[in-house]
């Protein structure tokens, strides 16, 4: 259980009986050199009521070690270390889920940290306005938490840096991921109404996710406070790094999308949407993936209607273009 810090002004030291117990879980797998930092930013949280569940996915290096001896230095925080066999991070996270007794949820990467103000700013903010996601933005930096440098990962307007809800959260979901997995505090019971993570994909499982929240609950609220970030260390092992995989995943993800998509019941916006997924997911393969297949796609709408989906043939015949400058360079 979170105590006062030193300096604290006691407001945050009332009955937790009043607040609503939030659930951060840690999935790592042979991160003993990094989860320290990421624990330090847990235990200076200036939100008091919280559990902190580590699943540790079948780590070889030390990382048992060190998380015990974390634990056994910080004995009055609520900090549980669970092993299990390797399974991935999708795996990893759902039996935290299934663990969690909290309202809501944090997911947190072991190399990632929270800064100090975020639960407290983001419980308030979901218990005021009744939401269910709740989120901030996000700070890429590289180098150790005290010395950070922080950089500039995607281009601007890639990730959310607003309130969304209904048509548009959804298209802004289906262009792109548009969350990072310890940006948002979410309530546990849309969790489990989305379906948990897939534990088939080992990328851009998140995107998924927050996608099929979405569906179930269309309006994800930015909290807009400085104050409040998730700062995602980036370096050699980081899974954003992992080009190949990541294309992979995101086929998986949009076909799920496309599935989704057409249980909507607005008519008009359901085929707004698919058609808006599949036209991306014919980009995507030729940019990394199928490129015969996603020209028949492309071509075909073409012929149909070569006003409308001469952008989209532009488009592909650009991706093409660079392809093929990157493979003959």
């Amino acid at each position: 259980m979170g105590k006062p810090l030193a300096g604290d002004s006691g407001k945050n030291t009332g009955s937790f009986m009043m607040e609503p117990l939030v659930s951060i879980i840690i999935p790592a797998f042979n991160y003993g050199h990094l989860i320290v930092e990421t624990l330090q930013s847990i235990i200076k949280q200036r939100y008091l009521h919280w559990e902190c569940i580590i699943i540790d996915d079948g780590s070889t290096d030390h990382t048992a070690e060190v998380v015990a001896g974390f634990i056994a230095a910080h004995p009055t925080y609520r900090i549980t270390f669970h092993p299990v066999k390797n399974g991935g991070t999708s795996a990893a996270k759902n039996a935290g889920i299934r663990l969690a007794k909290g309202k809501y949820l944090q997911f947190l990467d072991a190399d990632d940290l929270l800064s100090a103000e975020k639960l407290s700013i983001q419980v308030a903010l979901a218990e005021t306005s009744g939401a269910g996601l709740v989120f901030s933005k996000a700070v890429f930096f590289t180098g150790e938490a005290t010395a950070r440098e922080e950089i500039q990962k995607y281009p601007a307007g890639f990730l959310a840096a607003e309130t969304l809800s209904d048509v548009e959260l959804l298209k802004r979901q289906v262009t792109n991921n548009i969350l990072t997995i310890n940006s948002p505090l979410v309530k546990k019971e849309l969790i489990i109404a989305a379906g948990l993570f897939d534990q088939d994909l080992k990328n851009n499982e998140d995107w998924l996710l927050w996608f099929k929240v979405a569906m179930h609950h269309p309006h994800f609220i930015f909290d807009g406070d400085d104050r409040s970030c998730a700062l995602i260390r980036v370096h050699g092992k980081s899974a954003i790094n992992n080009k190949r995989n990541m294309f992979l995943g995101e086929v998986v993800v949009r076909n799920h999308m496309d599935q989704a998509l057409s249980t909507l019941q607005d008519p008009k916006a359901m085929a707004w949407l698919k058609k808006l997924n599949l036209d991306l997911l014919a980009l995507h393969e030729v940019r990394s993936l199928g490129v015969l297949k996603a020209f028949g796609y492309i071509f075909s709408n073409f012929v149909k209607n070569p006003l409308q989906e001469w952008p989209l043939l532009k488009k592909g015949m650009l991706k093409l273009g660079i392809r093929m400058y990157k493979t003959i360079r």
